[in-house]
């Protein structure tokens, strides 16, 4: 049986103070960076580790994210609008300055609500 090759490279950063312990390590046992590291992977019994959330939760993140940019994005178009009406003289000053207020409070709100996810 022909001896399986390592061609796949993997490559990370450590903190100074994760890769502490390491570099004791390969200063008193002579060994090479890549040797230690890829003895601390393949030791553990399963090749796996856990990684904090599911893919529920990963799903519903990339779901409130696509759904901040959206809503920030129509709050920005809404702006952009409002303003154009406004120097084109269609909104009245005192519309202009109610409409901007409301939506610098939905902007405040949005970004509150936002904070707490």
């Amino acid at each position: 049986m022909e001896k399986e090759s390592a061609t796949i490279h993997i490559q990370t950063r450590l903190t100074p103070s994760e890769y502490e312990p390491f570099k004791t390590v390969i200063e008193n046992f002579d060994i090479k960076k890549a040797e230690l590291f890829r003895k601390v992977i393949l030791s553990n019994e399963k090749n796996m580790v856990e990684v904090s959330g599911s893919v529920e939760e990963t799903d519903a993140q990339k779901r409130i994210i696509f759904l901040a940019n959206k809503t920030s994005n129509n709050i920005n178009q809404i702006a952009k609008k409002l303003n154009q009406a406004y120097r084109g003289e269609v909104v009245s000053e005192r519309n202009y300055h109610k409409i901007m207020n409301e939506l610098i409070g939905v902007r405040s709100a949005f970004e509150k609500g936002m904070d707490k996810c």
